[in-house]
């Protein structure tokens, strides 16, 4: 794990611009706090901040350099099958001076190019420069777990992991995209390949950026539709192969010479991958947060799983008020790119603390975007029924539920209807974007006029509120609503909102995060699993529910409904967080980009109990915060 931050130009850089281009590296000093190198010739800077995990020693440091000099690297993440690809790669005449995932990687590049971006088994952000050919290839694994920007000043290509080392040069724009703006308000992320700045770009999973005499051009190297070529399989073949899969990754994700340790939230996801953890190595660690209330804290599901498996090491950590409220300003001040999810805060939390402990740490991050884990998916059963009702009865039925008392509890009753119907009048491909959105289109419209009652329509494409589904590099079709719903998770809900607050989070605290269930084997084989096996009507993540009964955990673990990694955000902001959101309604930060009258509004509501506006409220303290940062933005 580890920051890059390169510079590719027509001319070397002075003196002066190399000073600069070594403290936007250093910016990210964070994630990779063992060492800083460097590479530079004439147009092209790569510069690398390392975190040792495999390969302590100073022979692994980067940029790497091929051994004939013309090949160089730099390289964010873990290629976890780096063993067997170095055993084929020697039987090819390769030899190895290391014990590094990074030459291996580098050497496969040379050997296959493109083609060996889907033998890689890990996640990796990259930069991989031809000296002969003069040509610089960026990449990013396929399903995003690692992050990687760019952008083209018009006089170079600058790119970094964080956000925050692009805009420490002048040649980058500092303008605000108003678009994507309010399309994070919906989102609570920026999705998709955009960031809050215009002309500064995410490059989207499984893509590479080559840049050749000045020129880019993103092209795919990966894509999967869930439910194409589908697997005619029985039950007990597909629980086998899904044990086996999933078992080899954990092992593979377990090759460190630091260590290591699993995040147990004792949820499905975190008790396999800490089940198969400790089937490989009984010694392992395993870490938990017990929250200060009791509707949030799953800590005794921790205990259940730790007890049953006979874990020896384990520590919980108590995240009271006291705790939130110092993370949250702690976040604030720090956030790389606007993130509205409140688990943000608690894995800040968790990151930092256990990382007295530990360098890696696995998570169960992924299987809720294979396994159709979310509540939407529960919510396929009556979406026929739903759609052939006329506009005017669905609206009486926002009206009705409009009346219900609001609840600060996890996903309360007037929460979840109130987003289920925010789903009606829409298509398939949108479906989805507006169930999870923080508000209905129409109420946005009110928050932020200046874009146009037209950039709200219910629809995707035309550069509106959807425009992010409308540029998805598949076209799904007649696919089924449960397949659109995956793969919305899969290429956008996942590396954005999930992957991007996990490696943020972690990187924060220079911890390696590592996710099993993203395995590329393992997505594939899932991928082409029949629903059968995700979701049957209410009976949500089949799959690992069955695997976790085939080893005989309790039914208080294989059969709880879900419960997201957070903290009672909606109640604190009415106290002890009130200070932070009150001052929303009269905020220069959002001077320009909201109407003010229409966040008094939503805090009035929240306040006085009438709504639960809390995810809303959230992403624009988040946005505010981020904004103070860099004063100098202009909305463009």
């Amino acid at each position: 794990m580890c920051g890059l931050f390169g510079w590719v130009g027509p001319s070397s850089p002075t003196f002066e611009q190399i000073q600069k281009l070594r403290g936007a590296t250093a910016s990210l000093s964070h994630r990779g706090p063992d060492h800083q190198g460097e590479w530079l010739e004439a147009g092209v800077f790569m510069g690398h901040r390392r975190l040792s995990i495999v390969d302590l020693s100073d022979a692994a440091h980067q940029p790497f350099v091929s051994d004939d000099g013309r090949h160089i690297l730099i390289f964010n993440g873990e290629i976890y099958n780096f063993i067997e690809l170095r055993d084929e790669l020697a039987s090819l005449g390769h030899v190895f001076h290391t014990r590094s995932d990074t030459e291996v990687m580098l050497k496969a590049l040379v050997e296959w190019g493109n083609a060996a971006l889907t033998k890689f088994d890990g996640m990796f952000a990259a930069a991989w420069h031809d000296r002969h050919r003069n040509r610089h290839l960026l990449m990013r694994d396929p399903l995003g777990q690692k992050p990687l920007y760019w952008c083209d000043t018009g006089k170079g290509v600058a790119y970094a992991s964080e956000m925050r080392a692009l805009l420490e040069l002048e040649a980058v724009p500092h303008r605000l995209d108003r678009a994507a703006f309010v399309r994070y308000l919906a989102n609570a992320c920026h999705v998709w390949d955009e960031t809050p700045v215009a002309g500064i770009h995410k490059l989207p999973p499984g893509c590479v950026l080559a840049i050749d005499n000045g020129q880019t051009r993103v092209e795919r190297y990966w894509d999967q539709v869930p439910g194409q070529n589908q697997l005619d399989i029985t039950d007990d073949e597909a629980l086998d192969e899904f044990e086996r899969l999933f078992d080899r990754s954990c092992a593979i994700a377990m090759r460190s010479d630091v260590p290591i340790g699993v995040m147990l939230s004792g949820g499905v996801d975190s008790a396999l991958v800490l089940s198969s953890c400790h089937a490989i190595n009984p010694q392992v660690q395993s870490f938990c947060v017990a929250m200060g209330e009791a509707d949030y804290d799953e800590s005794a599901k921790a205990h259940i799983v730790r007890d049953y498996l006979g874990i020896e090491c384990h520590r919980d950590f108590v995240l009271d008020r006291e705790g939130i409220v110092a993370t949250l300003d702690d976040f604030l001040a720090h956030v790389d790119e606007p993130h509205g999810d409140p688990g943000f805060v608690n894995a800040m939390f968790l990151s930092r603390q256990v990382r007295k402990d530990i360098t890696v740490g696995l998570a169960g991050d992924g299987g809720d975007e294979l396994f159709a884990g979310y509540a939407p998916f529960a919510g396929l059963g009556p979406l026929p029924l739903l759609r052939r009702l006329p506009a005017s009865l669905v609206d009486g039925l926002k009206s009705l539920v409009d009346l219900l008392p609001a609840s600060d509890g996890y996903l309360g009753l007037k929460f979840k209807a109130r987003a289920y119907l925010q789903g009606f009048p829409g298509d398939n491909d949108i479906r989805l974007p507006l169930w999870l959105s923080t508000l209905a289109p129409e109420q946005l419209a009110l928050l932020c006029p200046s874009l146009g009652t037209e950039f709200f329509r219910r629809h995707a494409g035309g550069g509106g509120l959807f425009d992010p589904v409308a540029r998805l590099p598949s076209q799904l079709g007649t696919a089924s609503a449960m397949h659109h719903m995956l793969y919305y998770y899969q290429k956008i809900f996942l590396p954005e909102f999930v992957c991007a607050h996990t490696d943020r989070a972690a990187m924060a605290a220079s911890l390696e995060m590592r996710s099993p269930f993203l395995s590329l084997p393992l997505v594939e084989f899932v991928n082409r699993l029949p629903d059968r096996f995700k979701a049957e009507g209410r009976d949500l993540k089949v799959l690992p529910r069955r695997l976790l009964q085939r080893r005989g955990f309790p039914t208080a673990i294989t059969a709880q409904r879900k419960q997201g990694f957070t903290f009672p955000l909606a109640r604190w902001l009415k106290s002890s967080l009130r200070d932070h959101v009150a001052a929303l309604a009269v905020d220069d930060a959002l001077e320009g980009l909201v109407e003010r009258s229409q966040v008094a509004n939503l805090l009035e509501q929240h306040f006085s109990g009438r709504q639960n506006n809390y995810r809303i409220l959230f992403n624009l303290l988040v946005f505010s915060a981020w904004r103070r940062r860099y004063p100098g933005l202009e909305i463009a």
